[in-house]
């Protein structure tokens, strides 16, 4: 069967170019409400399907948009760049700086205006107001310079109040209107900071962070002789700012300069250190900036897909048109003209799914703003002039995409075959062919997305296998730090913790309980050189480093340690006693491997420290959470250590571990009423931020793909089913020569699966292409990995044959007699 055109006398050929020439908008726009009055179950529809997958795409913009779009609140952010030292050879390929390596670094760099050190800090803000623990930076007096930005309120603290060490405080935004409710009277004021008098001198502006926003003050680094003279001790984050013109891979060409030149003078501290230079957005977002990227590809998918689905509906509805549409051209419209009609009603049908798109787009926030770093999570879903123009542009292609090439194909119309009496609705080669490729191109998107979506569960599930060395369940924590002002000595310190431990143990619902100066999922580092007895003395750069862990007898047993050879901390381990420590499993069968370790003597870095005793041996534990590698830890008692700081008050407890937070905040202020409790988290909390930047993705990309995968099936059953419907008297005419229900049955089948292969195959590309992105995600599984193409590929073939079976069930049902009778 052919179809030909046939033109009237007069009228002139078509060119898609001419669409919108002399175009009466204020008459298209009457005819599209019209259609949209005639037919409001489509219609509705189809704006359910955009208003989603404009939404969602909103939604994950607005997100882009927060961490790699919007500029920083700092002047010329893209000159900003973080400094760390390489220390791989001990598993930190960003470390913090030490003092000295800061001072050189800033000395004899060529590429910088200015360089900043800042280091961590936390205080207890007392006074008439209940305790609270903020958390803040130590930083040079040339921090705000550098970063570009005063305080809105008063001033920054100067250079002389940093070298006379004055207690003056610049704080936040939020924490002035937290605690000072915004008065600002408070700049100028004395406050109690871990009960020492501390002068305000300023307030930063609304929207200021650095380096997120749960960092509430800022205070002098006042750095002592002692500590710019020491290279041990690399506790500083440091940021600079590039001259103009300086390029991030010049300054990194330049500190590897001064890294190697200090290798050179100090081999003892410098030797396998390098240095790395990280754009300041780039060191903000982190891992999220993939999943994010990823998720917008998702999300663009995703509305393919739906578009797609439309473009197949208004195919088959400009082919029910088609002696309209002839009638029309017959009175005198142009094809122009037609096409432009429909093209009007497909912009207006995306244009109304965009205002609702933005609708869903800030429901859909509610789930998607954990996906954003802590810098930019306060700011939420913002309306700004970016997300509406992203909106706006994306609904508009969205309506040329499944509006444009069915409109141009409706008007490819045969006058004398439409105008005909009786004449049926039928479809040329080339719409049943645009058709097929739009369900192949669905199927591709869907077959992509599910694939992500499994590398992404095969990564959680191969993260949840992880062994953690300890039990996660029922642990809560919370952070009890100790001003020094207050206790400055070991028996005051050491007094807290037992008092604290002696109420907390007694309370209902509470099984055990101990302090630690880290506990797992907290900190990556916190560690301590050590010499091994016996063993040749370390040579540069191949140090010995171990995770350091100060903690009360109980804690181990606490966390569900399992202790593998000796015995763990006891309250008899004190300061009279003979030194001793547990280690982890790494770190014995590094150096004794073979022996027994307990009975082995080892010495952490410190003149003052002692010889300690290995007494037992726990089963490593993953005190660096479930993606980096394992490194050798050592226990010591807060009884055997000077001026000991084990933070952490960690309870294991016989029922759900929030029932049990007020009864031991109420122990802590028992002992002492000022003391704030902060940081209040379970194990279980802990371990999800862990594999946050995964386990979000995840979860979105499979509600992406579990779309695509019903839009895909949607596609192929409506390709099917229309099919049918058009070759009812072919099928008719097949069955009335010979042809088995089966027969046909097996052909509708078959063109299904022909469309679900291609669209397969398509999409293994596609899908490589996402793997590739994924890949810094991804944990014990490949990009490529077979048995997750193969698994996805006999999931979507089995779907799509699911879909397929009801078309063709109805084909096979066709009675020729009522198919032919019209012949």
């Amino acid at each position: 069967m052919t179809f030909s055109c046939t033109r009237l006398k007069n009228e002139e050929p078509f060119c898609p170019c001419n669409v919108f020439y002399g175009m009466n908008l204020s008459a298209y726009l009457r005819s599209a409400f019209r259609q949209m009055r005639r037919n409001p179950g489509f219609f509705a529809i189809a704006l359910a399907a955009l208003a989603l997958g404009i939404g969602a795409n909103t939604a994950i913009f607005s997100a882009v948009e927060g961490v790699l779009l919007r500029p920083l609140p700092y002047a010329n952010p893209g000159q900003l760049v973080m400094l760390w030292e390489d220390a791989s050879y001990v598993g930190f390929p960003q470390n913090n700086l030490s003092a000295a390596d800061y001072v050189d670094w800033r000395a004899q760099n060529e590429v910088f205006t200015d360089v900043v050190a800042i280091r961590y800090a936390n205080a207890s803000f007392n006074g008439d107001q209940a305790p609270e623990q903020a958390l803040g930076r130590r930083v040079t007096p040339n921090f705000f310079d550098v970063l570009g930005v005063q305080p809105a309120i008063g001033r920054p603290f100067t250079a002389e109040e940093d070298a006379a060490k004055r207690k003056v405080v610049v704080l936040s935004f939020a924490l002035w209107q937290r605690r000072f409710g915004g008065n600002p009277s408070v700049v100028g004021r004395s406050i109690l900071m871990d009960d020492e008098a501390t002068t305000v001198v300023g307030v930063m502006p609304r929207g200021f962070f650095f380096p997120d926003n749960a960092t509430d003050y800022w205070q002098p680094a006042s750095f002592t002789p002692e500590d710019l003279a020491r290279r041990t001790r690399h506790n500083l984050e440091v940021i600079a700012r590039m001259k103009p013109g300086v390029t991030c891979e010049r300054a990194q060409r330049d500190v590897d300069v001064i890294a190697k030149r200090l290798q050179l003078q100090y081999p003892d501290s410098n030797t396998n250190i390098g240095a790395v230079v990280v754009p300041i957005r780039e060191q903000f977002a982190g891992e999220t900036a993939t999943g994010l990227w990823v998720l917008q590809i998702a999300a663009v998918l995703v509305l393919l897909i739906a578009c797609s689905n439309l473009a197949n509906l208004l195919l088959a509805r400009a082919a029910g048109r088609r002696r309209e549409i002839a009638v029309r051209i017959a009175l005198g419209a142009s094809r122009g003209q037609i096409a432009a009609q429909l093209v009007t009603e497909s912009l207006l049908l995306s244009v109304g799914g965009g205002v609702a798109g933005l609708l869903v787009g800030r429901l859909c926030w509610g789930v998607f703003k954990n996906l954003v770093p802590t810098q930019i999570a306060g700011e939420g879903f913002s309306l700004n002039a970016p997300v509406l123009l992203f909106t706006a542009t994306v609904s508009i292609l969205a309506g040329v995409f499944f509006g444009l090439v069915p409109a141009l194909r409706a008007t490819d119309v045969s006058l004398n075959e439409s105008l005909k009496e009786g004449a049926r609705a039928g479809e040329s080669r080339g719409g049943v062919r645009l058709r097929d490729t739009l369900v192949v191109a669905q199927f591709a998107m869907a077959f992509a997305l599910l694939v992500g979506a499994a590398l992404m569960i095969e990564t959680l599930w191969n993260l949840r296998r992880v062994d953690l060395g300890f039990r996660s369940d029922h642990l809560l924590t919370m952070g009890v730090p100790l001003p020094d002002k207050k206790y400055n000595t070991n028996e005051k310190i050491r007094a807290f913790y037992r008092d604290v431990l002696d109420r907390t143990r007694t309370l209902p619902g509470v099984k055990s309980v101990g302090f630690g100066s880290d506990v797992p999922f907290t900190s990556i580092g916190d560690t301590e050189g050590y010499a091994i007895e016996g063993a040749p003395p370390t040579l540069p750069g191949q140090d010995n480093d171990a995770l350091y862990r100060e903690v009360t007898a109980g804690y181990l047993e606490t966390i569900g340690g399992t202790l593998q050879e000796g015995r763990l901390l006891e309250d008899r381990d004190i300061e009279s006693s003979q030194p001793v420590v547990v280690v982890n499993e790494f770190l014995a069968r590094r150096h004794w491997p073979g022996q027994d370790p307990v009975g082995k003597r080892l010495k952490l870095t410190g003149s003052k420290e002692p010889w300690r005793t290995v007494v037992g041996v726990v089963k490593d534990i993953r005190e660096r959470g479930l993606l980096l590698d394992m490194k050798p830890a050592v226990y010591v008692p807060v009884n055997q250590v000077d001026n000991p700081s084990p933070y952490y008050l960690i309870a294991r407890t016989g029922q759900d571990p929030a029932s049990v937070i007020n009864a031991l905040r109420g122990a802590v202020w028992s002992v002492d009423a000022d003391r704030p409790v902060a940081f209040i988290r379970t194990m279980d909390q802990l371990m999800e931020q862990n594999v946050a930047d995964r386990a979000r993705p995840m979860m979105l990309l499979g509600i992406f793909a579990g779309l695509a995968l019903v839009l895909a099936c949607i596609g192929v059953y409506g390709v099917l089913a229309y099919s049918v419907a058009q070759r009812t008297r072919e099928i008719g005419v097949r069955m009335a020569l010979g042809a088995r229900p089966l027969d046909v049955t097996r052909m509708i089948l078959g063109r299904g699966l022909k469309l679900s292969a291609v669209g397969l195959v398509a999409g293994a590309a596609l899908a490589g292409i996402l793997g590739i992105l994924l890949r810094t995600l991804l944990f014990g599984v490949t990009p490529a990995a077979p048995l997750v193409y193969a698994g996805t590929a006999a999931s979507l073939i089995i779907v799509a044959l699911a879909a397929c079976v009801i078309p063709a069930q109805r084909a096979a049902r066709v009675d020729p007699v009522v198919a032919l009778r019209d012949e």
